[in-house]
């Protein structure tokens, strides 16, 4: 890490899957302090877990692929560099129902509740 030098760098192949997820977190390893940031492979069929953020916002940009995302009672179609914001308080989930993976770039701010549930992979590396 280059703390001395301004910057964090990490590669996709120096990170791996959160387990049982196909996630990785950059949070952790950059040593983010102002945000969480995720990169999700969405398999086809797959589907997330419906939830809320307490104080947390979350943008859920799509990269590749098709998608959907649910917030409450409604889905919204999502195409490539579709980007949504949802805000705090408000059940959502992602779910692909296609052919092919979705890939998701999933940012959140504050991170505290993130790093409340998972401080290794969402807080800042030990020195």
């Amino acid at each position: 890490m280059g703390t001395t030098t301004g910057y964090s760098h990490v590669t996709w192949d120096g990170l791996t899957d959160y387990p049982g997820e196909t996630s990785r977190i950059y949070s952790g390893p950059l040593a983010c302090e102002h945000l969480a940031f995720i990169i999700n492979r969405q398999l086809p069929g797959g589907s997330g877990t419906m939830h809320s953020h307490d104080v947390a916002e979350e943008i859920y940009v799509l990269l590749r692929g098709r998608a959907q995302l649910r917030v409450g009672d409604e889905t919204i179609e999502m195409a490539p560099l579709d980007a949504v914001r949802v805000a705090p308080k408000f059940e959502h989930t992602t779910s692909n129902p296609y052919d092919e993976e979705a890939w998701w770039l999933v940012m959140a701010a504050p991170p505290e509740e993130f790093i409340a549930w998972d401080p290794v992979a969402y807080g800042p590396p030990p020195d």
